[in-house]
């Protein structure tokens, strides 16, 4: 991946694991053929947890290793719906309601970025998985409702982003497995 020379464009996400993405590849190709845009490859789907942007190359170790400073509690997530972004002309799938281990998570790592200067967004957190970008108009209601994935994400990952013309490509810098609510909370380090 060619780096930009400021540094890397990144985040921290939930990664699918096959049968997740394949599950969801199916959810995005239903919702292309009511709105078109451009499908999100399976191999780029996740949840991100903190958007985080250009990052200087020296501070992506600091980034990685916050994945390291507790075990990381997760769980299940349902997965219920569709949903829109208009202005970036975003269709995702998401949860009805968020569960207390996903928000408990987003909390821990934002107040960990915010203590290493990262500012966190004004707009709430609303967990989503992207499905299509460059959707075109059309009512969500078109869509018939997926029937839920229940979702444990196994991994919590940095990943580095380079867009292109053809959609995304992505690397992941770090990872760390989440425990299934047997380890401790995230800590505040």
């Amino acid at each position: 991946m060619k780096a930009h020379p400021a540094g890397p464009r990144v985040f921290f996400a939930l990664w699918p694991d096959a049968a997740a993405a394949d599950v969801l590849s199916g959810w995005a190709h239903r919702a292309h053929a009511a709105f078109g845009g451009r499908v999100m490859r399976p191999d780029t789907l996740h949840l991100t947890l903190a958007f985080l942007g250009t990052v200087p190359h020296e501070r992506v170790a600091e980034l990685a290793g916050l994945l390291n400073d507790a075990s990381l509690i997760g769980g299940t997530l349902r997965l219920d719906r569709y949903g829109r972004f208009r202005g970036p002309q975003i269709v995702w799938a998401g949860p009805s309601a968020s569960p207390p281990w996903l928000d408990a998570l987003h909390g821990w790592l934002w107040r960990a970025l915010a203590r290493r200067g990262f500012d966190r967004p004004d707009e709430p957190f609303r967990p989503h998985v992207s499905l299509l970008r460059r959707a075109g108009p059309g009512d969500l209601d078109a869509l018939a409702v997926p029937a839920p994935l229940d979702w444990t994400p196994r991994r919590c990952v940095l990943v580095a982003s380079a867009p292109r013309p053809e959609g995304s490509f992505y690397e992941i810098l770090a990872e760390r497995a989440l425990c299934g609510g047997a380890g401790r909370p995230p800590g505040d380090s």
